[in-house]
């Protein structure tokens, strides 16, 4: 009777993790539009944004002037925004938080630290890409293109 010994379990475990590693390699390089979805990076999110419209329950409330901006520095996690027609001119610090999928398709929101006032808001990412940007606070939502610098 010849007795074959069993190969090593953790042979077994090195070649599942390669195998995992050669698939989440293959979408990094072949899928970059879905990692871009998932992981948004911060290089999207800075800028200065301009209002392109403001929808609150399906209507459109806002006639956006040239110099309505939304500035976000994310090196600086500051924000600030002026609205000319709304007479808002605010900016505070902002945090970039994770969100149910239900909430945003990106999993992720921006919570708004109002100063002086001490408020916070948050707001879902609906869209990011490099030139357009669309955020959600319950039925209102703000959409912005970027501003060529």
């Amino acid at each position: 009777m010849k007795i074959i010994p069993e190969p090593p379990k953790s042979g077994m475990k090195l070649k599942k993790g390669l195998h995992n590693a050669f698939f989440i390699a293959g979408i990094i390089l072949f899928c970059p539009g879905f990692i871009s979805k998932w992981t948004l990076p911060g290089k999207k999110l800075h800028g200065v944004w301009q209002y392109r419209a403001i929808f609150k329950n399906g209507i459109n409330i806002l006639t956006p002037d040239k110099d309505d901006t939304m500035l976000i520095d994310t090196k600086k996690s500051i924000f600030h925004y002026s609205i000319k027609s709304l007479n808002k001119n605010l900016g505070g610090t902002f945090q970039l938080i994770s969100s149910p999928l239900d909430s945003s398709p990106y999993k992720k929101s921006l919570m708004f630290h109002y100063k002086p006032s001490g408020s916070i808001r948050r707001f879902h990412i609906m869209l990011l890409s490099n030139d357009s940007f669309i955020i959600r606070e319950g039925k209102t939502s703000f959409h912005y293109s970027k501003r060529k610098p």
